[in-house]
């Protein structure tokens, strides 16, 4: 895509020079390139929607359900007012969560707490500091990642050790994408972030994430490359 030289200034009053100087690689890069670079970034973060979005919900309902059978069905409803499996920063999001819930009028469920809550809340239930409470239980990782041995190798016996940081790459390269941030130059590469990503999906549940097969189309946009 060309643009002409004389309309960058009017481009960038939309963009601004600081969001734009990211894409810029070389001191010989020229306008249209940065630009290009610009909306392939936008291209691509777009591509990781579907796999994003089902890794979502399905690690928040399968985490939620795993610690559904330690702690019962309503243990997130009674973690509100007695703190017996989150730590206190986890605690302090969930009853922000309640709160926003209340203030626009929604009725107080399981459900409703578990869409409300963030994905970072989900992703950090699996720290270090949960993995005596909740990990090391007998069938816990499991029921989270039953088609873990499909997609990851683990060299010991604690699989936690492979999949927990993929899941913190996962997070921060998803709250790059959501706050319309670079991505393209992603210090391990965008190719290998979307191949991890996809694993961590499908590690999920192969069958739920063959659904969204038909949506992947980052193989065809990295062709496009500038």
């Amino acid at each position: 895509m060309k643009f002409l030289e004389n309309n960058f200034d009017k481009i960038v009053e939309n963009i601004s020079i600081d969001r734009l100087s990211s894409y810029k690689y070389l001191d010989s890069d020229s306008s249209d390139l940065i630009l290009n670079r610009y909306i392939f970034n936008v291209q691509i973060s777009e591509s990781f929607y579907p796999i994003i979005a089902a890794l979502e919900v399905s690690l928040r309902n399968r985490l939620y359900n795993a610690v559904a059978k330690l702690k019962g069905d309503k243990w997130l409803l009674e973690e509100i007012n007695n703190k017996n499996v989150l730590s206190e920063n986890e605690h302090n999001i969930l009853l922000e969560a309640c709160k926003k819930l209340q203030t626009t009028k929604h009725n107080l469920s399981t459900g409703s707490l578990i869409a409300e809550l963030t994905f970072g809340f989900w992703v950090n239930l699996c720290k270090k500091s949960y993995k005596n409470s909740l990990w090391d239980k007998q069938g816990f990782f499991d029921d989270v990642f039953p088609d873990f041995d499909n997609y990851f190798y683990s060299p010991t016996l604690d699989k936690t050790k492979v999949i927990f940081p993929v899941l913190k790459e996962v997070l921060r390269l998803r709250n790059r994408i959501f706050h319309h941030e670079i991505i393209i130059n992603n210090r391990n590469g965008i190719e290998n972030c979307y191949e991890q990503t996809k694993k961590v999906l499908y590690s999920l549940s192969k069958d739920y994430a063959e659904m969204f097969e038909n949506t992947f189309r980052f193989e065809d946009i990295i062709k496009q490359k500038p």
